[in-house]
């Protein structure tokens, strides 16, 4: 029974990780695609294309309170 509940315990410690590793690697890929978006932003002066950067802003930014929110629970 005790070596049962200890492979269960690696398994589960084994699973942890791997979530925690890819929640990281999600949360550098949106960095990466918000600092694209202020580019984006910064560089453009046609009134659509900077609307289209403020909302793909704001879906980010709910995204990475998503992210960070599942980082806390890990």
């Amino acid at each position: 029974m005790n070596l049962f509940k200890k492979r269960a315990e690696k398994r589960l410690l084994k699973k942890r990780a791997e979530e925690r590793e890819n929640l990281r690697s999600d949360i550098e890929a949106l960095e990466r695609e918000i600092r694209k978006t202020e580019a984006v932003f910064n560089l453009t002066t046609d009134e659509y294309l900077l609307e289209s950067a403020i909302f793909e802003q704001n879906a980010q930014k709910a995204k990475m309170n998503y992210l960070l929110k599942l980082a806390k629970e890990i």
